[in-house]
């Protein structure tokens, strides 16, 4: 029975390769089980032909005049621009994707090329290759001149489970916003455009179980709660470089000015996973987190002139401790130690970490210090830990190298 025959993508690729050198007394298709692959009825076929990357189920036309529109109806498309001079082909064979295949049957879509001064073809590409019953959208863009606007029917779609966004440009968001069923959302450079829209965004994701936020510019958002009564796993990462032009200028495309520090609350009630890996550019509230599990707090040095940078760091790592009191793993760098040790009066009052069994430091550059009072006081207050990993080197009081 057809349901019983299992049949790779290999399987599919290898007909386009080999039909030029098949013996003609051979069987055409026949597998190991003896089922040919001619047999299988035309929804088996398509499911096959779109686990193949997209160029490859085109290509499957020409195996005959029955597969010659079977690829047109394909679930998935994949699509990433090469190398710039072949740009051209590129913008011509999704031309024809377009054109040619059923885009109402898909339910995966992925895109990542530069759009330059190609802004509205890429928004026609959106409209016509989203469509309201897709479950699966990872989108990449790079060198944005003008706004990219999103089909409205994205932000209603009932079936959308996973959303991937890069771009280094505004994220124009529409007045209603609502992704009943949107578990895993992935935003990264984006530039969030003002608080109302930002607010309506993460408000309107009651289903989301992980979200990761890279290196996003929050500089026209002074404040937002993040929400979500299922949300399981929170990455941040935000990272500023002391070399960018951007990060001093204050508009809404380039980096984000000091000044403009966003302060995110955020609600955990089940959140397990909590990890921050970057510079502190905003201001982080955690409420409602004794659910989390594993976290892992990275803080890399700076060379700013900014000499309260490193207290207001102390400052950070130490409220997102004490509000992650009831982790089993904890990993955080020496340098997020370090700025609590430039704050002295705050050491006093580091939580009990009653059930971490586990903890990581992570050194940088320079060795571990053993003597960091921050380290020795969540030692000393983790009665049940059970393991301590040192990543780097480690210094005695003596000055003498240890083995991590």
């Amino acid at each position: 029975m057809c349901n019983r025959v299992a049949i790779s993508s290999m399987d599919a690729s290898s007909l386009i390769s080999n039909k030029k050198h098949r013996n003609p007394h051979d069987r055409e298709g026949k597998n190991e089980s003896g089922i040919r692959i001619c047999d299988l009825p035309d929804p088996i076929l398509q499911l096959i032909i779109s686990s193949l990357p997209t160029k490859e189920a085109v290509r499957t036309s020409v195996l005959s005049k029955r597969w010659e529109y079977l690829w047109m109806g394909i679930s998935k498309i994949k699509l990433r621009e090469g190398a710039p001079e072949k740009r051209q082909q590129f913008v011509d064979f999704v031309r024809r994707l377009l054109v040619d295949c059923d885009c109402s049957n898909l339910t995966k879509f992925s895109l990542s090329c530069k759009v330059g001064d190609g802004a509205s073809e890429v928004n026609e590409w959106l409209r016509g290759f989203i469509n309201p019953q897709i479950q699966e959208l990872n989108l990449s863009f790079e060198g944005i001149e003008e706004p990219l606007v999103f089909p409205d029917h994205l932000f209603a779609c009932a079936t959308l489970t996973k959303f991937e966004l890069s771009m280094q440009h505004i994220f124009k968001l529409p007045s209603s916003i609502l992704f009943e069923s949107l578990r895993i959302l992935s935003l990264v450079y984006i530039t969030f455009p003002d608080y109302s829209s930002t607010q309506r965004l993460f408000s309107g994701c009651p289903s989301l179980e992980e979200l990761s936020l890279v290196n996003c510019n929050w500089v026209n958002v002074e404040s937002v709660c993040i929400s979500s009564p299922v949300l399981q796993k929170l990455m941040i990462t935000e990272w500023r470089e002391e070399d960018d032009d951007k990060f001093d200028e204050d508009d809404d495309i380039g980096g984000q000015n000091v000044s403009n520090c966003c302060n995110v609350v955020i609600v955990g009630t089940n959140l397990k996973s909590f990890s921050y890996d970057g510079h502190f550019c905003n201001d982080y509230f955690l409420y409602s987190s004794t659910s989390v599990i594993n976290a892992s707090i990275e803080v890399h040095a700076l060379d700013f002139s900014d000499e309260d940078w490193e207290s207001d760091v102390g400052y950070s790592v130490f409220k997102l401790l004490k509000a992650l009191s009831n982790v089993e793993r904890l990993s955080i760098s020496e340098i997020a130690l370090l700025a609590i040790d430039s704050t002295a009066s705050l050491l006093g009052y580091l939580p009990l970490f009653c059930n971490l069994a586990e903890l990581e430091v992570s050194g940088a550059a320079s060795p571990i210090r053993l003597s960091c009072e921050a380290m020795l006081t969540i030692l000393r207050n983790s009665p049940c830990l059970q393991v301590v990993h040192f990543h780097m080197f480690v210094i005695n009081n003596a000055g003498r190298g240890l083995s991590a």
